[in-house]
């Protein structure tokens, strides 16, 4: 294991991070709070003390970037980051709590969502921007980790982002790999600056555009008030949130080569279809159940189903509220059971968002196909492809893991959850939004928490343990388990 590249990187992120801060800072000044604004010049000017100290202290070491320290890089910066994220929301007083100030800042970082504010109504609006800020890097930042490591988690698929990163992580940190970086972000902070110029034009404050662009992008779900419902009452702002949680949720290979010039890249690929038809079918099944269920206009009922289903497959976690016509907050039960399906199922490999990949269930079920079929025809062979590419043995071996992984997390997560006091319904639920990085979708799920006469989740009313479980869970979720766990066996670090 070579910790040079590793903490050389960690160190330019801890970097990026602190010149992020600069952003609510001058906010805040420009608000005549200068007190706020001090509070991140304080946690800037730690977060460069530390991240300047590793990238010098590692200057003149080799930076060669393999595989192994590509998944420690990627753990560990998913660890610390959050925890310096944390700073401002602490020194500020916003989240006095050191576990929940680490809490809003790692569901930040894994564009998870959860938040344990209660009343962001009362927060300001610094705040409320470095919370979108957070998501917005973390979207970027995964996107790039998992390009990088598209080849190590034997994923079918071969584009020019993949091989610019891959082949560059794989020799020393070079120029090919900073260009493959710096025009990845030029195309994320391209649509990020539509998505603004379009939620501005459909009517929201330009405040809200910023923060709601940040968090749409990267399919985090972080809302700047306490009635967000609210806020999608404008059918045209309806609209430009779907377009873009699904951008959000599309490989952004695809998004890299429509850019660089091949116009057809999104209609050649499998996964981009998939996603469309999950969002055709799934917002079908809910429509359907809400028609016979609640006494809801035929308008308002596709209103709704469209867009939480966006919202869940997506995994950005946006929730529009059932309103009955006595005026009353109802989900039909049917509904929420498809919702939390979608959800686990998620958005493209190579996306923001989260759950088992689109990709992998491709697999899974052309290999359960296949041997549906091998029990008629037991001589036969039954070639499998993804696309226009043969699926290797090791792929499917991964797809399998993956999936093997994931339920029983969600077994072992829940059950703990039920252990520290809560209910079967809050901690499946709870588990299942978590994992799949869509923490905020938890919301209109959750009866077992509750604030006052309404029933809602309240992060911040859980245990301690509950949070620092919930921040593992959000961590296994975004790095898709390989990373982290491939840190815990023995042979990774003598090689």
């Amino acid at each position: 294991m070579l910790f040079a590249p590793v903490f050389t990187f960690l160190g330019w992120a801890l970097g990026f991070l602190a010149a992020l801060m600069l952003v609510p800072m001058a906010f805040a000044l420009a608000q005549g709070q200068a007190g706020l604004a001090a509070s991140f010049v304080v946690s800037a000017i730690v977060t460069l003390f530390f991240g300047g100290g590793m990238v010098l202290a590692m200057r003149r070491e080799m930076t060669i970037l393999g595989r192994r320290e590509t998944f420690f890089a990627a753990t560990l910066i998913w660890i610390v980051l959050p925890a310096f994220a944390a700073l401002p929301f602490y020194l500020s007083d916003a989240i006095p709590s050191a576990t929940n100030s680490y809490f809003e800042a790692i569901s930040g970082f894994t564009t998870n969502g959860a938040t344990v504010i209660d009343d962001l109504d009362i927060q300001t609006r610094a705040i409320l921007l470095w919370r979108s800020l957070i998501q917005w890097a973390g979207g970027f930042s995964i996107i790039v980790f998992l390009s990088a490591l598209a080849s190590a988690f034997n994923l079918p698929g071969n584009n020019p982002l993949t091989r610019a990163l891959a082949k560059s992580s794989r020799r020393q940190v070079s120029r090919r790999f900073g260009y493959a970086v710096l025009s990845l972000l030029k195309i994320y902070g391209l649509l990020t600056a539509i998505c603004i110029v379009a939620l501005w034009f459909s009517g929201m404050s330009a405040f809200d555009a910023l923060c709601y662009a940040f968090s749409t992008l990267s399919t985090g779900g972080f809302v700047t008030s306490n009635t967000a419902g609210t806020a999608f009452a404008s059918r045209g702002i309806e609209v430009v949130l779907m377009i873009f949680m699904v951008i959000g949720a599309v490989n952004f290979s695809l998004h890299w080569s429509f850019f660089n010039g091949d116009r057809q890249s999104y209609f050649k690929d499998s996964e981009y279809r998939y996603l469309l038809v999950v969002i055709v079918l799934g917002s079908l099944f809910v429509f359907f159940l809400m028609m016979t269920q609640t006494d809801m206009s035929i308008p308002d009922t596709l209103r709704y189903a469209v867009f939480n289903t966006v919202s869940a497959v997506t995994t950005t976690g946006y929730n529009m509220p059932l309103v009955s016509g006595s005026g009353q907050y109802y989900w039909p039960i049917g509904a929420l059971l498809v919702i939390l399906v979608l959800i686990t199922i998620g958005g493209s490999t190579g996306s923001t968002a989260g759950g088992i990949k689109l990709m992998r269930l491709s697999i899974l079920m052309k290999v359960s196909n296949s041997e549906i079929n091998r029990l008629s025809f037991p001589s036969s062979v039954f070639p499998l492809t993804y696309g226009d590419q043969r699926i290797s043995r090791e792929q499917i071996l991964s797809a399998w893991s993956f999936f093997v992984l994931y339920c029983g997390t969600l077994v072992v997560v829940t059950l703990l959850l039920a252990f520290n006091g809560l209910d079967l319904q809050s901690s499946v639920s709870l588990a299942v939004t978590n994992l799949a990085n869509a923490g905020s979708a938890a919301q209109p799920l959750i009866t077992d928490v509750i604030v006052g006469e309404e029933n809602f989740i309240s992060y911040g009313a859980l245990p301690n343990f509950s949070k620092w479980l919930l921040c593992v869970t959000m961590l296994v979720g975004r790095l898709e388990f390989f990373a982290v766990l491939s840190l815990l066996n023995p042979a990774l670090w003598r090689r």
